[in-house]
This record gives structure tokens, sequence and C-alpha cells, in this order.
């Protein structure tokens, strides 16, 4: 199946099966630099170095205990609910980036992208498992509790020798284009960056695309009408939509084009 890209039509005509005008789409070399990716956070999911992360950086307390939060590691379930998430959220990122229009790709970096994708949900390992595991709706208080991991991923990651710009992502993938996500930046969306921008679009179709505690998988079909509301929201851009469009068909007809050939 192939989705449309954003053309301002009814939402009911939104996936006419246009294929997005977009640069003929090229693997991204992730190679070397996604295993290293993956391995940084890997080193960093280790209960020595967090607590030392931790208690090199007192504004981690401070924000725990403005909640009443024990400093509890949940390493290891972090590993098993969010892990894979950070994955696929890198490689859906990628693929958001490799289909980008010129204007946009000059200023974004796909190194900062993929780095950031790969670490935004570390502040996770100090969210109590109760509220991350909840088969349910969380209720207002959890609900604000489950939006400090970005701050504490950004108190986390600032401990260590981690670009700027990939703390930005980390701390602002949960902001959009009009300033109403978290945490809030003051003054100026000039935090919400391109690669910020990219990174949040897969974040939000990864989390939709998997299973959670609290729901089934959405088709991606469902998932991209949930995404285009935000575009006409004004919350994302549109053209990393279509970006996302267009790495959304490439990939449904590669599993298409395998099927065939399988049967």
């Amino acid at each position: 199946m192939n989705f449309s890209v954003y053309n301002h039509l009814p939402i009911g005509q939104i996936y006419a099966g246009v294929t997005p005008k977009a640069a003929a789409y090229r693997p991204i070399r992730t190679g070397a630099d996604a295993v290293s990716v993956n391995r940084e956070l890997d080193r960093l999911l280790d209960n020595r170095v967090l607590t030392e992360m931790m208690n090199s950086n007192p504004v981690i307390a401070s924000i725990l205990k403005s909640h009443n939060l024990k400093p509890v590691l949940n390493v290891e379930n972090f590993k098993r609910t969010t892990y894979n998430h950070c994955v696929d959220t890198k490689n859906k990122a990628a693929g958001i980036y490799n289909f980008l229009p010129a204007d946009l790709k000059a200023d974004a970096n796909l190194a900062y992208i993929q780095k950031g994708a790969m670490l935004h949900d570390i502040g996770k390992v100090l969210i109590p498992t109760k509220i991350l595991n909840k088969n349910g709706k969380l209720t207002p208080e959890e609900e604000e509790i489950m939006h400090l991991h970005s701050k504490l991923s950004d108190a986390l990651l600032s401990t260590q020798n981690i670009e700027p710009e990939v703390l930005n992502i980390v701390k602002y993938h949960h902001q959009n284009k009009i300033g109403t996500g978290y945490p809030e930046i003051k003054n100026t969306l000039n935090g919400f960056d391109i690669n910020t921008e990219v990174v949040s679009v897969a974040d939000k179709y990864s989390a939709l695309t998997e299973k959670r505690s609290y729901k089934e998988p959405m088709s991606p079909d469902k998932a991209l009408a949930i995404i285009r509301e935000d575009v006409d929201r004004k919350l994302i851009n549109p053209k990393v939509y279509n970006a996302l469009v267009g790495y959304v068909n490439n990939v449904e007809n590669k599993v298409q084009q395998t099927t065939k050939s399988v049967a």
C-alpha cells in the first residue's frame, strides 16, 4: 500500500496511492556508525555507570524529589520495554532523513539524528516500572511523571561527553512547531531544530506502530492518519511528514515485493 503526501486534501482522501516526489531512495550506510551508537547506549545502560551519572548531576535528584520519586534504576525493565523502541526510532529517523527535501537535509545531521534517537529515552530508567508497564491509561499525575523522562534523559547524558546538538534532540523530542509539547522551551523554539523534528516524528510513528503494555500495534495507515492530524494542527512540518510517508511507502513496497517473490 502507498500513502499520499500531505497536500491539504480532506482527511478521508489523503491516501490516494500517490508516491511522494522525493529523491531516489538510497540505503543509508549506517554500518559502523550505527553499531557505535548502539554500543554507546549499551555502555550507558550499566548500573555502575548510571549511578555515577546520577550522583554527578544534582539536577537529577531535584527532578525526582519534586515528584516524590526515589532514585531507583530500572535497567532490566528498560531493556525489556524500551531498548528495541530506541533502535526502531533510530532506524526510522534515518529513513525519514533520507527522504527529506534538499533544503531541510542541508540543515540536518544524520549522525546527530541517529545518536539522539538511540539515546532519547534513557531517562526512562528512572521512571517507576508501575507507570512504564501500566496496562491502561495513565492518570494525570502518572502522565506528569512520565513526561519527566525527557528532562531526566538530558540530565543524565549531560554528564557525558555528548554533543550539544544531540542533547537538544534528547531534551526536546516531545516538543512541536508551536511549542505546546514538553519540556517548555522558553522564549524561542530554536531548540526544536530539524534534527529534533525528525527524531520526534520517528519516535511518534514507532510508538504508534509497536505493541505497548496498554495497546496493540497500529497499522501504518492509521499511524500516518494520526500524525497527519498533527500536521493539520501545525504541530509537525509537512515536509517532515512527507519524508515519513516516503520512507513508509518504500518499506511497505519492499515488504510486498519480498512477499510476492516468496510466494
